[in-house]
């Protein structure tokens, strides 16, 4: 995996860079939500998490060979500031697949989306629209009919839930402030960063004790790395070329692998107020879509044309 630049400004990409980058992200990510419940089977989310963030560090020093990976000084914080937030969130996330299942808890964490186009409202990235404030409404009714009339604050399947909202929250700043790294960044570098903060930040969950290591738990960890780590590439990668939210709601599309995959493997099969409730947050999803271009790459454009016409003039006055 070489270095990956910046996106260059003011260049149309082919489809592959964009969208079609951010669905093969969305399959590794459904993939490995599914491994991640599998292996939740014999060792804690939190512990799973760390494996995740140190095999997918050591994997990136990998592939990069240590290169292009120091930052300026002034992007550090924010760096950093991707790194812990990102952690927080995937902790959450791997918590919610292990009360909840993979399809239930990715479902409730893709309604992500909507909190990152909000936030770009709140970051003057976006304006909001009538069809935000709607988004945002049925996303909050779309988690209540999921939940269900009687909320057992003691069931796995329950706090799972709420875990997975608590990520899918945090999952939408962190990926804001991704596509907002990724104008001045490569994808490695920001990868890289992610990595290794989420060690440090997930480091304390050894405390609690290693289990076992069979073959199959490792096998299963092995996959969640390697899921993990191109997915996050992509994801970083597909954010040069599209808005935070249109970047997002296409990687939120894994609830669709994740829950077919876990009802082939796994045999747990959503139930009819699940489907209910995916309806409505995929209709949420949905109305949070935006078009424009991010405004850092499609302010060149203007610029590029402006000097074009300048310099257009001045030979014609010649």
């Amino acid at each position: 995996m070489s270095r990956s630049s910046a996106a260059p400004r003011g260049h149309s990409r082919p489809w592959s860079e964009g969208l079609g980058t951010l669905l093969l992200a969305s399959a590794l990510f459904g993939v490995m939500a599914v491994c991640v419940r599998a292996a939740s089977r014999s060792m804690p989310a939190t512990q799973i998490v760390f494996v995740r963030f140190l095999g997918s560090f050591l994997f990136m020093l990998a592939a990069t060979g240590g290169r292009g990976l120091r930052p300026r000084a002034s992007e550090v914080g924010r760096l950093v500031f991707r790194g812990v937030i990102g952690a927080v969130s995937i902790t959450f996330y791997f918590i919610g697949i292990e009360g909840a299942g993979a399809g239930l808890a990715t479902l409730v964490q893709n309604s992500y989306p909507v909190f990152a186009a909000a936030l770009a409202v709140l970051l003057g990235d976006e304006a909001f629209t009538r069809r935000l404030g709607v988004a945002l409404a049925l996303s909050v009714l779309g988690a209540a009919i999921v939940l269900g009339a009687r909320v057992d604050v003691a069931s796995a399947t329950t706090l799972g839930v709420l875990a997975a909202i608590a990520a899918s929250l945090l999952a939408g700043g962190a990926v804001v402030t991704a596509q907002q790294l990724r104008r001045r960044h490569g994808a490695a570098i920001i990868t890289t960063w992610f990595m290794g903060v989420g060690v440090l930040a997930t480091a304390p969950a050894l405390l609690l004790g290693l289990p076992e290591l069979d073959a199959t738990l490792a096998l299963l960890l092995a996959a969640v790395v390697v899921t993990s780590v191109l997915a996050q590439w992509l994801l970083h990668h597909g954010l040069g070329f599209t808005s935070a939210t249109q970047g997002s709601l296409a990687a939120a599309t894994s609830v669709f692998l994740a829950a077919a995959l876990e009802a082939l493997t796994l045999g747990d099969v959503p139930d009819a107020r699940t489907l209910a409730g995916a309806v409505v947050m995929l209709a949420a999803v949905a109305l949070a879509w935006r078009r424009p271009a991010p405004l850092a790459v499609a302010a060149v454009p203007l610029v590029e044309l402006a000097v074009t016409r300048a310099a257009d003039r001045e030979r014609a006055a010649r």
